[in-house]
């Protein structure tokens, strides 16, 4: 008779309920994710002044549906086919319920739109002044194109504030087809 126990697996998302690390290869640079076992709760985009951060990731996500899944979309983000992010669980448990509440809204701007900070504001039934808070959360973005912070203009229409560089932030919007002053 075997007494081994057998394994509880909680399925969580496809099965997994460990976190999950991530790297997609762009022209610009290596692309790292990190998922919990909640969602995507991190990706950073590689400096456009230059530097690239070579991170170690775990290939403990190699066959992890959440890795491929966000794989695919950015794979179709960046060949110019629209992507929504939609089937990439997401993880804001860190985040204020004032970031939450803006990087939701900020989701609601879909591809080839843009938007202003006081406009986003005003989305949100707070009052236009709340433009520089707004644009503040969204600085806080911890999750760049998924939770998409690039669509996000100065009132007057120029490019204001990105992590990764400007230049980022022009290609993302170009590459949506937004027309930039």
């Amino acid at each position: 008779m075997n007494t081994t126990p057998t394994p509880k697996i909680r399925p969580m998302y496809g099965g997994f309920d460990q976190p999950a690390s991530f790297r997609f290869d762009h022209a610009r640079g290596p692309i790292y994710g990190w998922f919990s076992a909640k969602g995507l709760y991190r990706l950073t985009l590689p400096h456009t002044n230059g530097s690239v951060d070579r991170i170690s990731v775990l290939h403990s996500g190699a066959n992890d549906t959440r890795v491929w899944e966000l794989n695919a979309a950015l794979a179709n983000y960046f060949a110019g086919l629209h992507e929504s992010f939609a089937s990439v669980p997401l993880d804001l448990d860190k985040a204020t319920d004032f970031q939450r509440e803006v990087w939701d809204e900020a989701r609601r701007v879909e591809w080839g739109n843009s938007s202003t900070y006081g406009e986003l504001a005003l989305r949100m039934n707070k009052p236009k002044s709340a433009a520089r808070a707004v644009g503040h959360a969204l600085g806080q973005n911890p999750i760049a194109i998924v939770v998409p912070c690039h669509r996000f203009l100065g009132a007057d229409g120029s490019l204001h504030g990105f992590a990764a560089g400007l230049e980022w932030k022009r290609e993302l919007l170009q590459l949506e087809g937004v027309l930039l002053h």
